[in-house]
């Protein structure tokens, strides 16, 4: 069994190598997993903002999704920014 652990502990590794290696060419950054995703939902709720506000948002570039199977994904890091405009906006 110690192998087998071993194994999925090295896989487990390859595949988060691949997904920061994705994530800086198709986004620009490096995101670990202590970096929690977040969906659509999820950032409107954490954002304090509608859905016309959401895809306003995204076709102006502030809000820059990862176009994933099962809908748009966030790391939470890349939303500070918007977080921030929330905040002092009154919505959060």
């Amino acid at each position: 069994m110690n192998k087998i652990d071993s194994l999925l502990d090295i896989l487990s590794k390859i595949y988060q190598v691949l997904v920061l290696v994705y994530n800086s060419k198709y986004h620009g950054d490096l995101v670990f997993d202590e970096d929690p995703q977040m969906d659509r939902q999820e950032v409107k709720d954490y954002l304090g903002i509608s859905e016309s506000t959401y895809k306003r948002k995204v076709k102006e570039g502030k809000l820059k999704p990862l176009k994933l199977p099962g809908g748009d994904k966030f790391y939470k890091s890349e939303l500070l920014a918007e977080f921030k405009e929330s905040k002092r906006s009154g919505r959060v």
